[in-house]
């Protein structure tokens, strides 16, 4: 077992995994250098999922778009109010 920053190795089934005691118990750790120092680049760039990665980039595209078709929404909005002929500008008449 590998106990380097609370990290623990442990063997299942013939594959091993690495796994990290924290506050709600044990949960996988996808380190993002092996024990050489070799850097793993899945791990680094999607945290050791791709589906996990497109989600989370899918649901960011989805935020972005919402927010700029609600600035535009209000934009038209404020345009019409500005240029609606059946306002009457008192002050002027």
């Amino acid at each position: 077992m590998d106990y380097r920053r609370g990290i623990k190795e442990i063997e299942i089934e013939g594959e091993k995994l690495e796994v990290k005691k924290g506050i709600l118990g044990w949960s996988f750790v996808n380190p993002i250098k092996d024990k050489e120092g070799k850097i793993i680049w899945k791990n680094l760039i999607a945290g050791g999922s791709w589906i996990k990665l497109g989600l989370i980039i899918t649901f960011v595209i989805i935020t972005i778009g919402a927010i700029v078709e609600v600035v535009n929404l209000i934009k038209i909005a404020n345009e019409c109010l500005n240029l609606n002929p059946f306002t009457i500008d008192v002050w002027k008449a």
